[in-house]
């Protein structure tokens, strides 16, 4: 009896394996055939092709990945179109459905996303034409794995002192010094609803700041992800990993 059972486990861990190799076998090939049409259709991975007057001049500025950025222990696929005008531009995260067989899209960005080993994106604002001088607006998203998708959380801008001294959108208003409790020329507009130290349309010193963007990485560390260009042999290298 304690030998059927046996090798009925050890039966059951290797179906358990195979179930797996298929699984990240299927998933592996999803990912292949979306980069390729990438390439080849110019097709992104909400299903929408780029606009032939948007391509640019050179598609071999744009690039693909593939890397486990929102922590779930599986990789996910990305893909970087820039190559066309800013307005154009898009980052995409895409997973996989196991049940369906299909890609999904988990986030849509501009590109230059930054990702973090704890499931949050760090993604730069497309322009930066406020006060914030050196300072570049950027917003928080977070990987939610029971949806399956990255939610924006808040964002951030800033007013640097030092390149506007007044407010020249509004009546020119000077820095607000006695926010500035720090000193260091820079006050922040938090919005986020879920931080309670953020005040609308108010500015806050540098610690709260601080204290905001600990709320959402906490000491985690970045993602380093191996971007390949989005050419014939990118494609290649992307197929070997």
């Amino acid at each position: 009896m304690w030998k059927k059972m046996a090798s009925l486990s050890v039966l059951g861990t290797l179906l358990l394996c195979s179930s797996v190799a298929w699984s990240a076998d299927a998933r592996h090939s999803a990912y292949l055939k979306a980069a390729q049409a990438f390439l080849e259709q110019h097709m992104l991975p909400n299903g929408e092709a780029i606009d032939k007057d948007e391509l640019g001049g050179n598609f071999a500025e744009n690039e693909f990945a593939i890397c486990d950025v929102n922590g779930d222990g599986l990789p996910e696929l990305l893909i970087r179109f820039q190559s066309g005008s800013m307005a154009s531009s898009m980052e995409f995260v895409s997973g996989f459905d196991e049940k369906k067989g299909t890609l999904t899209v988990q986030l849509t960005a501009t590109p230059g996303v930054e990702y973090f080993k704890n499931g949050c994106a760090k993604e730069k604002a497309a322009h930066n034409q406020g006060l914030a001088g050196e300072f570049w607006p950027y917003s928080f998203s977070v990987y939610d794995p029971k949806k399956g998708i990255y939610e924006e959380k808040g964002s951030v801008d800033a007013w640097s002192k030092e390149a506007y001294p007044t407010n020249p959108f509004d009546n020119d208003k000077p820095f607000p010094k006695a926010m500035d409790v720090t000193g260091d020329g820079f006050v922040y507009f938090i919005n986020d609803a879920s931080f309670q130290g953020a005040k609308e349309d108010q500015p806050v010193d540098t610690p709260v700041y601080q204290a905001w963007v600990g709320h959402y990485l906490g000491g985690a560390e970045p993602v380093k992800v191996e971007w390949l260009p989005a050419t014939a042999s990118g494609l290649k290298s992307l197929d070997a990993q």
